[in-house]
């Protein structure tokens, strides 16, 4: 009984396999003639379209990247009537939809009360908070310069969205008065007020202007900038990136941020 239950276990052997026979000659002919299989056209136009989706993707990827570009670049050139072309703008709260969703009021502070805040009831409320910390700065030539010029333009303020998102902001000179446009991102996180006042600052320096800037009005709004990100960002929270960026600039002298911002395509 137990040798019948030890056959019954046994392991099967494997059976033995001789080497592959060679192809003659004939055979491989055969082989090499035979047509490879056609792939549907589908299949064809499948990757054909995940290869520019990669390509939209990567580009994308790479425009959105600040530190992918010159220092002087992330803040695009003027383009048309902007002072930074960032591409396609959206204006959420200005879209038929949200027409009773809109507020107009002027900036509460008297240095900027007649700056039209526009937007929702909460984005106007940030808007007017932005306004007064750029009130409350001590007046030094470049945030003077910045606070009056968007007063004595009558400048209107409010969020967007950029195509170009590494851009903080821009302004259209094709309206009338000037419209100053922040990026919408400014509406999260902490210190939102802070962030919008130092977007102020650099973008009423080039209202003062009267226009679009060259070279040399940048290296102004970004100095505005600067001045006020050293005075907004004294407790600890997340200064702008814009701020790092125009300290970067900034750390070489005048001629030396100058021909980084032509190289950029200011002119």
């Amino acid at each position: 009984m137990a040798r019948q239950l030890t056959a019954r276990f046994r392991q099967p052997r494997l059976p033995v396999v001789g080497r592959p026979r060679r192809l003659d000659p004939d055979e491989v002919a055969a082989l090499k003639a035979r047509p490879w299989p056609r792939l549907p056209w589908w299949l064809w136009l499948a990757v054909a379209v995940t290869t520019v989706a990669m390509v939209v993707v990567a580009t994308g990827l790479f425009r959105a990247v600040p530190g992918q570009l010159p220092v002087a670049a992330r803040r695009s050139p003027p383009a048309g009537d902007l002072s930074h072309g960032v591409g396609d703008i959206r204006v959420p709260v200005l879209e038929r939809q949200n027409q009773g969703l809109v507020v107009r009021r002027p900036a509460s502070c008297p240095r900027l009360d007649r700056v039209t805040l526009v937007g929702t009831a909460a984005e106007v409320a940030l808007l007017d908070a932005a306004a007064d910390q750029l009130c409350a700065l001590r007046s030094t030539a470049p945030i003077q310069r910045a606070r009056e010029g968007l007063q004595k333009a009558g400048a209107t303020v409010e969020f967007a969205e950029f195509e170009l998102s590494i851009n903080e902001s821009t302004t259209d000179f094709g309206t009338a008065p000037p419209t100053v446009m922040v990026h919408a991102k400014f509406q999260q996180g902490g210190a939102a007020a802070e962030r919008v006042a130092v977007v102020l600052a650099h973008e009423g320096s080039h209202v003062a202007d009267g226009g679009p800037p060259t070279a040399a009005a940048e290296l102004a709004a970004r100095k505005a900038e600067l001045d006020a990100c050293g005075r907004l960002f004294t407790g600890g929270a997340q200064p702008n990136r814009g701020c790092a960026d125009a300290a970067a600039l900034l750390a070489t002298d005048d001629a030396g941020a100058l021909a980084r911002l032509k190289e950029a395509g200011y002119r």
